[in-house]
């Protein structure tokens, strides 16, 4: 084996790793988002990742840091829309604008 051989397994492990990590991030964003409609008895219609940023060596060693646009319905008829900010799988924040309601 040599080392392009190794360079190569390590490439394909890191995306192989970062794809699984988002994917467990957008599942748990979509379980906040829609306990967080729940919540204030409003309709969740979708959820986006906007963008997804790597921090090394904050508390942990890597830190995914990932923000979601989610979109939600009040009153069943106007679509509105939120940001939620993610760290690793734990929720940071969430707003919403103004949005109208039953």
């Amino acid at each position: 084996m040599q080392l392009i051989d190794i360079v190569i397994l390590i490439g394909i492990f890191l995306i192989a790793a970062q794809f699984w990590q988002l994917r467990k991030q957008t599942e748990a964003a979509h379980a906040y988002a829609r306990n967080y409609c729940e919540k204030n008895n409003i309709q969740f219609i979708a959820l986006a990742r906007k963008k997804t940023n790597i921090k090394l060596f904050k508390k942990k060693l890597i830190v995914w840091r990932s923000v979601f646009d989610i979109e939600f319905s009040g009153n069943g008829e106007d679509a509105s829309s939120g940001c939620m900010v993610l760290e690793d799988l734990r929720l940071i924040d969430i707003t919403t604008q103004a949005y109208p309601v039953n």
